[in-house]
């Protein structure tokens, strides 16, 4: 072959430029990009594109968008963005002609939806504007024109090019679409000594009766204040209490996003108006919910807590439990790392202020099988002043907590500890009757170990030490066991609802066509089926160990079911006492 048709580079590697400008002449550059499949940190990468910009910077070179519909329909996910990668590595080193390049661009990022890596290519062209000023000039001008594909990418070139001048020009013109990417761009540049003229552009727009305006110049103005790691101007709050008052599903997004994006430019003010609308979040915004989560789970780590603690309430109550912790796993996450006692505090105010659907969240998420320790802690601040309020808090705690002994007790404790002496004998009653009375155990110890600190515990100690003998071979009274008629009938009943269920869990699962079936032999090792490249098949033995949760049935719940539902109800549904 001839040596003069390869271009080489610095570490060797080689592309054929003879045979590569026939396949692109052939097949066209994405589908080139596609069948060659080298890989962006591969030697053979930079000399891939070099060859390609030669090939496609000539007279005679094909159309980079030659066949690219039906390219762009055979990729499919990861494969699309393997080619889109090397794409945009190659367009800034494009010389073709603008029109061309942005409609090709634009193709790629229509293909590329919605994923997070869709908007390279026009980073890509952001980059190629970069290599000419002129080129950047006739995007303006495009753009000024009308040209949709031109103003699409006008907020990158801008910013790419830190363009400040054009950027104000835009933002003060007519063209709303050119006005809305300029006013982006604005907020993105580093502004240095036009911070000021800036901000009163961006305080212009954002007094705009129309919403979008508003609402993008607002965001740009609290972003140049956040880069610059100072608090926006009082005139920006005022605006943006003027907007956020609508709870327009836009204008709760920008609050969610200022809380997320631009906290460090919020004023004190301006943050408790985004928290306010951030709580009338729409329950089918996933999307604004997940920023919320991101959001708060940045606040707390700033030392909001009580601020997001307060949010999460609202956000529970005003959705009627169709907003739970289960979407703010991250938000819960930081509550627990900054400490057992900020969710115990944040476990009593949900308890105290929070309406059914709010309990039943902190229930859910709190309450576990098994647990060796309590999973928060109250610190005495936590607690409230009035004795008819802690005592409230008792019933509520042991009502909800109920399924988890050492959840449920964890907040009487704290108010023998620290709270009013004079209901100090109701709370001793509730921690015997219904806690005590149950539960044996893990409780039992639980509280044993305060016995020295608390000690009132002794007597109810000595209560459940004497229920316990009262009791010893109850479970003897055969008046009190089940016939073996009704054992059977429950054991088929149980065995069947479980095959139905499993049958039913395997249709269902995602992860069907995914993994191997494992048999498990006795309990103590499983065979898994390994299939070889020559289509026959193996099995592989691996010892299995065991491992065990403890948990223990309330005794209330054998004895005295009904009269245990209907106490825990009343704990419940009881309402606190307006003062």
């Amino acid at each position: 072959m001839d040596l003069m048709g390869k271009v080489m580079t610095a570490n060797g590697a080689s592309v054929d430029e003879t045979e590569l400008a026939a396949q692109l002449r052939t097949c066209g550059l994405v589908r080139t990009v596609a069948d060659r499949g080298y890989r962006r940190l591969d030697d053979s990468h930079s000399a891939l594109l070099e060859t390609l910009a030669t090939i496609l910077n000539a007279t005679d070179a094909p159309p980079i968008d030659l066949h690219i519909e039906e390219a762009l329909a055979e990729l499919e996910g990861p494969r699309f963005f393997f080619v889109q990668h090397v794409l945009c590595d190659l367009i800034p080193l494009l010389n073709v002609d603008q029109d061309v390049l942005l409609a090709f661009i634009t193709r790629l990022l229509d293909a590329g939806g919605n994923d997070l890596a869709a908007g390279a290519p026009s980073t890509a062209f952001g980059e190629w504007t970069r290599k000419n000023p002129v080129r950047a000039f006739k995007v303006y001008e495009a753009a000024r024109a009308g040209d949709n594909l031109a103003l699409r990418q006008l907020f990158t070139v801008l910013v790419m090019n830190t363009d400040i001048e054009e950027s104000l020009i835009f933002a003060q013109a007519h063209e709303r679409e050119a006005k809305l990417a300029a006013l982006s761009a604005l907020g993105a540049m580093e502004l240095g000594e036009r911070y000021d003229e800036v901000l009163n552009i961006l305080l212009q727009g954002a007094s705009s009766n129309d919403e979008d305006i508003a609402v993008r110049s607002l965001e740009a103005g609290y972003r140049a204040a956040a880069q610059r790691k100072t608090l926006a101007p009082v005139g920006l709050d005022e605006q943006l209490e003027r907007v956020v008052q609508t709870r327009s599903p836009i204008s709760i997004h920008l609050a969610v996003d200022l809380l997320w994006r631009h906290r460090v430019g919020l004023t004190e003010n301006a943050m408790n108006l985004c928290l306010d609308a951030a709580a009338d979040v729409d329950p089918d915004s996933a999307g604004t919910i997940s920023h919320l989560d991101h959001a708060a789970y940045l606040l707390v780590g700033a030392g909001h807590a009580e601020k997001v603690i307060f949010l999460l309430s609202k956000l529970f109550d005003r959705s009627k439990g169709r907003i739970t912790l289960s979407a703010f796993q991250s938000t819960y996450y930081a509550l627990k790392n900054a400490g057992s006692d900020v969710v115990g505090g944040a476990v009593v105010y949900w308890l105290l202020n929070g309406n059914t659907y709010t309990h039943q969240c902190v229930a859910s998420e709190v309450c576990g099988v098994g647990n060796d320790d309590p999973p928060f802690s109250i610190p005495t601040s936590s607690i409230p002043l009035e004795p008819l309020d802690q005592l409230y808090l008792c019933r509520k705690a042991i009502g909800w907590f109920f399924i988890d002994p050492l959840a449920a007790v964890t907040i009487p404790l704290a108010v023998l500890r620290d709270g009013a002496s004079d209901i100090k004998n109701d709370v001793l009653d509730l921690i015997y009757n219904p806690l005590l009375v149950s539960y044996g155990g893990k409780l039992k110890d639980y509280l044993e170990r305060y016995a020295e600190s608390i000690p009132d515990l002794a007597e109810v100690l000595t209560r459940k030490a004497a229920l316990q003998d009262a009791m010893e071979g109850i479970e003897r009274l055969v008046e009190l066991h089940p016939s073996e008629m009704q054992r059977e009938a429950a054991h088929v009943q149980w065995h069947e609802q479980m095959e139905r269920s499993m049958e039913q869990g395997r249709r269902k699962s995602i992860f069907e066509d995914l993994v191997t079936k494992q048999y498990i032999l006795y309990g103590r090792s499983s065979l898994t089926p390994i299939h070889t490249g020559e289509g026959t098949t193996h099995l592989t033995e691996t010892g299995m160990h065991s491992f065990s949760v403890s948990s223990e049935l309330p005794i209330l719940d054998i004895v005295d079911p009904v009269g245990l539902e209907h106490m825990l109800l009343q704990f419940k549904l009881e309402q606190r006492e307006q003062r």
